[in-house]
């Protein structure tokens, strides 16, 4: 379409349509001529700039308003859109716009406000960084969480977790998940923000551990721009804001310095946020959920930790148990781990061998599931086959050879007390490590003790073991 063709179409729109579409409140137009006269100047001008515009219309825009930059789009016929400018006792942000003919002619130039309140401005970038920062923390969190919403295992002491955590999913209250170190607190605190009604918000990962003390009331609660020297010039949204809608994980909680308790308990019960160097609350919608490997009890009762915090925060209560407590969970654990690791990795072993995976039940993991991740990642890379083999785990996990041939856990051999009363409990002890390694076989573990099966019935009645009864595993 030429320009005549455009021309003739807006002459269709009517006199009244056209002049609505270049008066209007919020963009205020001024327009000059190629010599800097005032062809045109808003009705709301004189609202929004405090001029005139009948008395303005037919002089040149420098004597109107002195401080103008308008004029100088004459000069090279290039736009400049949403600038900075002092224009009329107050900063405004100002688009500049040169005006042709159809032979590319400047006829004069246009003016029109973008934002004529600044604030708005410095409002819009806050929410600009706010978002960026969220991007930026979600796509780590996709990257950390893969996989983690699932809690594998069939335990009792894993089904009753569970049971607890879909219970605390259905209410909005304050949860406290202890448990040793990686047990896997975290992966039972996003389980439970899957479940909930905050699913589609996000998931806040807080490590109160690795932030220096100096540092925490700006992570948690964010910084105004030049709130302190190095803070970013726009601000920072703290994690209670990132976490709007949605949840928070406050993780190894009993590491917070008692000064942020007392600001964390206030967070709690008004649901606002103050940004350091701020002046005025900021509203805060989140569910909170804490987790540590520490007695907060026992802390209380030292003065570490804050009564009516530790209160607050223990509405509800779940524990993780330790790796060792649910060993019949071993292989369904490490199955899932070969699996997400193999999806994370894309290569290397894709299944782990029965002799591997009775190394690994018989393991007692001080470090729990974060340990054991550990181990079979490193045996994934270093198996010379698909299969994960005894010979790809590390020492510490591979048990000693006993003259039997058979790996074994250390028996626990009692040191005082007469000597009948020794053998008796070590020959106890080594019957019961025979039968957990044996899976239950009767004639297996009395072929790894090298004596006969009926020798082994006998034995396990001496030391009150039934024979026919079922072995527990998860000793």
């Amino acid at each position: 379409m030429t320009k005549e063709e455009q021309i003739a179409k807006l002459k269709k729109l009517g006199d009244e349509f056209i002049y609505a579409l270049i008066d209007n409140p919020y963009e205020c137009p001024i327009v000059i001529d190629n010599k800097g006269i005032i062809r045109f100047m808003s009705r709301f001008s004189n609202r929004l700039i405090g001029i005139d515009a009948d008395e303005a219309v037919g002089r040149h825009i420098k004597d109107v308003i002195k401080e103008t930059r308008l004029h100088e789009i004459l000069k090279d016929g290039k736009a400049r859109i949403a600038d900075l400018l002092y224009i009329a006792g107050k900063q405004q942000v100002i688009s500049r716009i040169p005006l042709q003919d159809l032979q590319g002619k400047i006829l004069g130039a246009v003016g029109k406000g973008v934002f004529s309140k600044v604030s708005k401005v410095a409002e819009l970038s806050r929410r600009i960084e706010h978002l960026s920062d969220q991007i930026q923390y979600y796509k780590q969190q996709v990257t950390d969480l893969k996989g983690g919403s699932t809690i594998v295992g069939r335990s009792a002491a894993i089904l009753k977790m569970k049971e607890s955590a879909l219970l605390a999913a259905r209410s909005n209250a304050s949860v406290l998940i202890t448990g040793e170190s990686g047990t896997g607190k975290e992966v039972v605190a996003y389980f439970i923000h899957q479940n909930s009604t905050r699913s589609n918000g996000p998931f806040i990962r807080v490590n109160c551990a690795s932030i220096p003390r100096e540092l925490f009331e700006s992570e948690l609660f964010g910084y105004e721009g030049g709130a302190f020297t190095g803070a970013r010039s726009q601000g920072k949204p703290g994690k209670f804001e990132l976490a709007n809608g949605g949840t928070i994980l406050l993780d190894e909680i009993g590491e917070m310095p008692r000064p942020m308790q007392a600001k964390l308990l206030r967070v709690l019960q008004e649901k606002t946020v103050d940004r350091l160097g701020g002046t005025r609350p900021i509203p805060a919608d989140f569910r909170l959920i804490a987790a540590t490997n520490r007695d907060l009890q026992e802390m209380v009762r030292k003065g570490d930790f804050r009564m009516d915090l530790f209160y607050r925060i223990n509405i509800l209560s779940i524990h993780a148990p330790r790796l060792k407590d649910i060993r019949d969970d071993i292989p369904v654990l490490a199955t899932h781990l070969v699996r997400l690791l193999n999806e994370e990795i894309g290569w290397g072993a894709s299944a782990i061998s029965p002799e591997a995976m009775e190394e690994l039940r018989n393991y007692d993991w001080p470090g729990n599931v974060r340990e054991l991740r550990n181990v079979i990642e490193r045996a994934m890379i270093i198996a010379k086959e698909r299969l994960i083999r005894p010979e790809d785990l590390p020492e510490r996990v591979r048990q000693r050879e006993t003259e039997f041939g058979t790996p074994s856990a250390a028996v626990t051999v009692p040191r005082t007390g007469n000597l009948r009363r020794i053998l008796s409990e070590t020959e106890r002890q080594v019957i019961q490590d025979a039968l957990h390694r044996a899976g239950g076989n009767k004639t297996k573990a009395a072929k790894m003790l090298g004596i006969h099966r009926t020798s082994l019935y006998e034995k396990m009645r001496q030391h009150g073991m039934e024979p026919d009864a079922e072995v527990d595993f998860s000793l």
